[in-house]
């Protein structure tokens, strides 16, 4: 299916590793240009983006920023409309687990996990929105939420579970303000995904890694490629009666098995 992404201009926030990774190579498999937010890793972060070209012969450019610092934002957004002129689509995918149990977690570690994921988000869409308005241009927002926004049994997560059920209640808010300005706004919801955690998880507990794996009705854990699927969709007119979904792709997991 051609998704008519081709020379249009996306934003994946945290887009050289995990699922982000995955959400840019189906980007750049498509013909769009690509902004790929990193916040540290500049050296892996390149080595992806010349990778992606290579292979796809793409543009892309690498945009070194902080989701939750709004001076960094801004500055994500130039980098972005001084290389491309403009950005279409604003995939929030950046965002970090925190694990400390509720009589321990401390007020500062509960507001850092607050700005690297539902602030982050809200930073940018708010950017991307200000800038989209103002050119009168179509545009579309897709926040990569998680399971956890629904379901999680992991002792330990209260701030980041509580900031992925915020991020669920931001798509929704922000479908019900921007669809009249031609923003569509969706999400996707991710359950057990291949990432560098989940490798190390694999290689020093096979045996809790095989108990997660069965866990999931089809038996096995996602790729990123295939969150980076259905995000293109919906952040295409082939999906233009999605308005403030947040879309189940854990493979089951909240079925109950």
């Amino acid at each position: 299916m051609d998704l008519g992404h081709r020379g249009k201009t996306v934003i994946v926030t945290g887009g050289s590793k995990g699922i982000g990774s995955g959400i840019s190579e189906v980007f750049a498999k498509e013909g769009a240009n690509l902004v790929i937010n990193y916040h540290s890793d500049s050296v892996s972060s390149e080595a992806f983006s010349k990778e992606l070209m290579d292979k796809y012969g793409c543009k892309a450019i690498c945009a070194q920023g902080d989701v939750g610092n709004e001076a960094d934002v801004k500055s994500i957004f130039d980098a972005a409309e001084e290389y491309f002129d403009r950005v279409d689509i604003l995939i929030n995918n950046a965002g970090k687990v925190y694990t400390n149990k509720v009589t321990d977690i401390s007020l500062e570690e509960w507001n850092k996990c607050l700005k690297d994921n539902l602030t982050g988000q809200f930073l940018m869409s708010r950017e991307f929105a200000r800038r989209v308005v103002l050119k009168k241009q179509k545009g579309w927002i897709v926040n990569v939420v998680s399971k956890a926004a629904m379901m999680s049994t992991t002792k330990g997560r209260l701030a980041y579970v509580s900031n992925k059920a915020g991020e669920w209640g931001l798509t929704h808010a922000l479908a019900v303000e921007l669809t009249e300005y031609g923003i569509r706004v969706n999400g996707v919801m991710p359950g057990h995904v291949m990432n560098s955690r989940l490798v190390k998880e694999m290689e020093n507990n096979p045996e809790g890694f095989k108990q997660r794996i069965n866990r999931s009705p089809i038996k096995r854990v996602g790729e990123p490629w295939e969150i980076g699927n259905m995000v293109a969709f919906l952040a295409s007119e082939q999906c233009a009666l999605a308005v403030g979904s947040v879309v189940d792709v854990t493979g089951g997991l909240l079925l109950g098995f």
